[in-house]
C-alpha cells in the first residue's frame, strides 16, 4: 500500500510542476530580483542538491530539518542518495545509492579516518561532528582521483576554511540545539588573529538519553561525545599558508543491535600543511600534507546496561581495539596552456590495528593485557587529473592513479578466546598494483549544464573485509586472501538553475566484478560462520533535487532517489538496497521569520537477500513502507542570530528504516525485532555567527 501510495505523490508532483515549467513565475514585475533576495536569505536546509555536475556542496553549520545532526552519518542522510544503517542513537552507518564501508571515502581536512571496532561500533562518521566544519563536499561515483584510493561510490569531504584573515580580529559561531530524550548538542567555534597568522579553536559537546519510537518503547540508545580541535596558522601572504593542528575527542554510546556498548571511542590527530599559490605561471598550486590518526576503543557488556550472563557472554567482558594511521600527500596544480590544466601528486598511508581483551573482567581485566597487532596495511599512490577547456561550452576531464598496497596477518589464531583455531593466512603478506580512472565530457549551455562520464576503480579489501568479526573465506577461515573489487560505472546526468528554477539529475548504471558480500551461516565445517565472499553484480539508480521558487516567499522542493541491484553470480537481488525515497518540502519566507514542512514517503522493499550482506548490515526480511511529516519554524533576531524550533515524525508514527539492524535482548528493555527510529521529536536550534 505505501508503494502505491509513493508512486501517486511521484506522478501527482511531476504533473503539478509540468504547468509550472511551462510559463513564467508568476509575481511581481521585480520578482527575479526578490527571487535572488530570498535565496540569499535561506537557512534552513531541507535537502541538498547538485549545484554542479556530480558534486554536492554544503555548509554543514547551517541548520536543517529534520533534527540538526549530531554526527557525520546523520548529516549526510539529508543529501539525496544517502541513507543509514541504525544501530542506537549514534554512531549510525552512511550508505550511498546501496554502497557502504569503504566503498565511501571519507576525509577529514585531507586526513583518513578509520575506525577501530571489528563490528563497526565506530564507522569514520561517528568521529565527525558537522558543525566543526565549513564545507562537506560530495563527489559521486568513481568520477575523481584526487583524494585517495577507492571511492567506487563517492568522496566526501568534510573541510575547514584556513584562509589568511583580512583583517586583524575575532570571529566565530556558536550552535547549540535542545530536543526531546535529554539530547543537547553545543558547537563553538573561534578564530583570532592578524593578517600574519590566526589560531582556530573548535569544541562540541553531544549527549542523549535513550530515545522512545513511535509506540513510547525505549530504545537502548544513550550516547555522550566531546570533542576539541586546534589549528595554528602561519600567513605572511595571501598564497602562503602554513598550518598545525591538533585534536582530541572521546565519547561513550549504547547500541540495541549487539551484546556489547562503546565505552571508550578516544581519537588524537595531528597535522601538518603547507600550502603556496600562484607560485609562478605554470605551477599554480603546490600543497604538502602530512597527519597522524590514533584511535582507542572499548566495548564492553556492563558499564552502560546491567549486566546479566547468558550462553554468549558468561561473564562480564571486554574488547580494546586501536588503530595508528599515518598519511601524506604531495599535491601539486598546473596551467599547461589556457585551454589545459592538470594536477598531479602522491599520496600514501599505512594503518596498524591492534586488539587486546577480556572474557572474564573480574579475573583477568583487559587493561593488564598486552595489545596484539593483528593486520597491518600500506599504501602508496600516484594520482593525475587532466581538464581540457575543449570551447567556451565544454569541457573534457579524464584522470588515473596507480596504487601499490601491501597487507600483513599477524594474527596467529581465529575465532573467539573462547574457541579459537590456528590461522592458516598467519605471517603472510599480500600486496597489489591496483588502477582507477575516468574520463567525462560536460557541456554547458545558457542555464543547462549535463556530463556523461565513465569510471573504473579497483579496491583493496578493507580491514573489516580480511578481518573483521573474524570472517572467513568460502574454503578458509581466514578470509585474507579475498579478491580486490573492481568497479566500473556509467554516470549520466544534468543540472539546470534559471531563475526560480533548480533541477538536479543523476542516472548511473555500473558492473561490479568480484564484489565483496558478506554472508552469514556460511557452512564451513566444524559450524556455520560469517564470511566474506566476491560475487559479480549489477545496479542502476537515479537522484533527483528539483526545486521552485515561487514567489518571495514560497519555494518547494522534491527529492527522489532510487537503486536496484542484482547479484549476478547467486541470481538474486543485491543485499542492503535502500528503497525509493521522496522528499517533499514546502517552506514560507517572510524576512525575519519562516517556516516549512517535511514529507518524507518511503516505498517498501520486496527485493532482499536474507543474511547477505556488507560489513554494515545484513538483509533480514521485507519491509513495508512509510511516510513521516515534520515542521519546523524558525526567527531571524538579528542577520547573525537565528532560532529554529521543529518537531520531526508529528504524528508519532512508529516504523523502522529497511536498512535498520536486527535488535537484541537487552536487560531492563522490551525486545525488538529491527530498531525502530524515534517518534515524536520536539526540538529547538540557535545559530549564531559573530
Amino acid at each position: 500500500m505505501a508503494s502505491i501510495k509513493l508512486r501517486r505523490f511521484c506522478m501527482v508532483s511531476v504533473l503539478l510542476a509540468y504547468p509550472l515549467l511551462a510559463k513564467e513565475p508568476v509575481g511581481s514585475p521585480d520578482a527575479s530580483a526578490d527571487i535572488e533576495h530570498a535565496n540569499i536569505e535561506h537557512i534552513v536546509v531541507t535537502s541538498v542538491a547538485m549545484q554542479s555536475p556530480l558534486t554536492v556542496v554544503t555548509n554543514p553549520k547551517q541548520p536543517r530539518q529534520p533534527l540538526p545532526a549530531h554526527d557525520g552519518a546523520d548529516y549526510l542522510r539529508s543529501i539525496t542518495g544517502f541513507s543509514i544503517i541504525r544501530k542506537g542513537g549514534a554512531s549510525s552507518d552512511p550508505l550511498f545509492r546501496g554502497m557502504a564501508g569503504s566503498r565511501l571515502n571519507i576525509l577529514t581536512d585531507g586526513d583518513m579516518l578509520l575506525g577501530g571496532c571489528g563490528s563497526r561500533m565506530d564507522p569514520p562518521t561517528a568521529y565527525i561532528a558537522p558543525q566543526a566544519y565549513d564545507k562537506l563536499t560530495v563527489i559521486k561515483g568513481p568520477q575523481t582521483v584526487l583524494y585517495g584510493p577507492g571511492s567506487s561510490a563517492a568522496t566526501i569531504l568534510f573541510e575547514r576554511n584556513n584562509r589568511r584573515l583580512s583583517q586583524a580580529g575575532v570571529s566565530g559561531s556558536f550552535n547549540s540545539t535542545f530536543a526531546s530524550a535529554a539530547r543537547t548538542d553545543n558547537a563553538l567555534d573561534i578564530t583570532a588573529g592578524t593578517t600574519t597568522g590566526f589560531a582556530r579553536a573548535i569544541a562540541t559537546f553531544a549527549r542523549a538519553d535513550d530515545y522512545q519510537d513511535g509506540a513510547g518503547q525505549r530504545i537502548h540508545s544513550a550516547y555522550q561525545r566531546w570533542s576539541s580541535q586546534l589549528e595554528l596558522g602561519y600567513t605572511p601572504t595571501d598564497n602562503n599558508t602554513l598550518l598545525l593542528k591538533l585534536g582530541v575527542s572521546d565519547g561513550e554510546a549504547a547500541y540495541a543491535d549487539r551484546l556489547m556498548d562503546g565505552n571508550v571511542f578516544r581519537r588524537q590527530n595531528l597535522g601538518l600543511k603547507w600550502s603556496l599559490n600562484d607560485i609562478n605561471h605554470y605551477l599554480q598550486r603546490l600543497d604538502v600534507q602530512w597527519y597522524y590518526n590514533y584511535i582507542d576503543h572499548v566495548m564492553d557488556n556492563y558499564s552502560l546496561r546491567s549486566f546479566r550472563p547468558s550462553m554468549m557472554m558468561p561473564m562480564p567482558g571486554a574488547s580494546n581495539p586501536d588503530r595508528r594511521t599515518l598519511g601524506a600527500r604531495l599535491y601539486t596544480e598546473w596551467f599547461l596552456t589556457n585551454d589545459l590544466s592538470w594536477q598531479v601528486g602522491v599520496d600514501g598511508a599505512q594503518n596498524t590495528h591492534r586488539i587486546r581483551g577480556s572474557m572474564n573482567q573480574v579475573v583477568m581485566p583487559y587493561q593488564q593485557r598486552d595489545k596484539q597487532e593483528d593486520i597491518r596495511f600500506s599504501q602508496l599512490g600516484l594520482f593525475n587529473e587532466l581538464i581540457y577547456q575543449l570551447s567556451d561550452n565544454s569541457q573534457l576531464i579524464a584522470g588515473g592513479r596507480l596504487d601499490y598496497w601491501r597487507a600483513r596477518d599477524n594474527r596467529q589464531m581465529l575465532g573467539t578466546m573462547a574457541q579459537s583455531q590456528i590461522n592458516p593466512s598467519f605471517g603472510q603478506s599480500r600486496d597489489a598494483y591496483l588502477t582507477g580512472g575516468f574520463v567525462r565530457y560536460q557541456y554547458q549551455l545558457a542555464a543547462w549544464q549535463w556530463y556523461l562520464g565513465l569510471g573504473y576503480n579497483e579496491r583493496f579489501p578493507d580491514y573489516w573485509e580480511l578481518a573483521g568479526a573474524n570472517r572467513a573465506a568460502e574454503q578458509s577461515v581466514s578470509a585474507f586472501y579475498v579478491r580486490p573489487e573492481r568497479t566500473t560505472q556509467l554516470d549520466l546526468g544534468l543540472v539546470y538553475q534559471h531563475q526560480a528554477w533548480q533541477l538536479g539529475l543523476s542516472l548511473f548504471a555500473n558492473n561490479i566484478n568480484d564484489y565483496l558480500l558478506s554472508q552469514q551461516n556460511w557452512p564451513l565445517t566444524p559450524q556455520n560462520v560469517t564470511v566474506s565472499r566476491n560475487i559479480d553484480t549489477r545496479s542502476i539508480g537515479a537522484e533527483l533535487d528539483l526545486s521552485y521558487q515561487f514567489n518571495t516567499h514560497w519555494q518547494s522542493s522534491l527529492a527522489l532517489a532510487y537503486v536496484r541491484g542484482n547479484n549476478k553470480t547467486d541470481n538474486v537481488a543485491l543485499a542492503q538496497q535502500p528503497p525509493l525515497e521522496a522528499k517533499f518540502a514546502l517552506n514560507y519566507d517572510q524576512q525575519n521569520w519562516y517556516s516549512g514542512v517535511l514529507w518524507r514517503l518511503v516505498a517498501a522493499q520486496h527485493r532482499v537477500a536474507p543474511g547477505q550482506g556488507n560489513i554494515v548490515g545484513s538483509d533480514i526480511a521485507p519491509s513495508s513502507g512509510f511516510g513521516v511529516l515534520s515542521w519546523h519554524a524558525g526567527w531571524r533576531f538579528a542577520e547573525k542570530i537565528t532560532m529554529v524550533a521543529g518537531v520531526d515524525n508529528l504524528l508519532a508514527h512508529r516504523y523502522h528504516e529497511h536498512l535498520s539492524k536486527a535488535g537484541v535482548m537487552v536487560n531492563g528493555y522490551f525486545p525488538i525485532s529491527q530498531i525502530n527510529e524515534a517518534g515524536r521529536t520536539l526540538w529547538l536550534n540557535l545559530n549564531w555567527q559573530f
